[in-house]
């Protein structure tokens, strides 16, 4: 859903677990009270076009004035290669940037599926990772089974090994609470 005036007129999705929906209006509502134009299950906008990534949820500012006239005063100029004007071109046209998106994990996933959230929210300026916390730890089959939030911290630092510095970050569903309670949000 594109632009949401307001957030309890979202639908659950089928497979969508109870807890997962109740994160996803709540960053909405979050969103929208810190002025942001939100975005629900859809692809981030850029000049790129509409990419096939799909984020839960997405926070949009309106492009600053400033940038508009340096994008103006550039393709302005007579000396830019076509590829260059057209890029140029096409920040222009956007509307509104993306601040910050999120993806929302309430179950279990596999390692490969925590790294593929990363990779898609790491040239973001802001990427958050929401993680219902889960079980507490337990021994199974004479092994430590750890909390998913862990593993997707530790998931995070590897891909900060092999790619370098990004924006994500991993966080719990209690800790989103906490920050809509502190900004009277709920």
């Amino acid at each position: 859903m594109r632009k949401i005036v307001n957030c309890d007129k979202i639908k659950k999705s089928g497979a969508e677990s109870d807890e997962a929906f109740k994160m996803k209006v709540l960053l909405c509502k979050l969103g929208k009270r810190l002025g942001f134009e939100v975005d629900i299950e859809e692809g981030q906008e850029s000049e790129l076009g509409r990419l096939g990534i799909r984020h839960d949820v997405l926070w949009y500012e309106k492009t600053p004035e400033w940038f508009k006239e340096l994008l103006t005063i550039i393709i302005s100029r007579d000396d830019l290669t076509p590829e260059y004007r057209e890029l140029i071109k096409k920040k222009l046209d956007l509307e509104r940037y993306l601040y910050a998106a999120f993806e929302i994990e309430a179950t279990d996933v596999m390692t490969k599926a925590m790294k593929g959230d990363i990779s898609n929210l790491s040239k973001l300026p802001y990427g958050i990772i929401v993680v219902l916390r889960g079980k507490p730890e337990v021994k199974k089959m004479k092994r430590k089974v750890e909390h998913v939030r862990n593993r997707f911290e530790k998931a995070l630092m590897e891909f900060r090994l092999l790619h370098g510095p990004n924006n994500v970050i991993v966080c719990s569903f209690s800790d989103i609470e906490e920050l809509c309670r502190r900004l009277s949000v709920i």
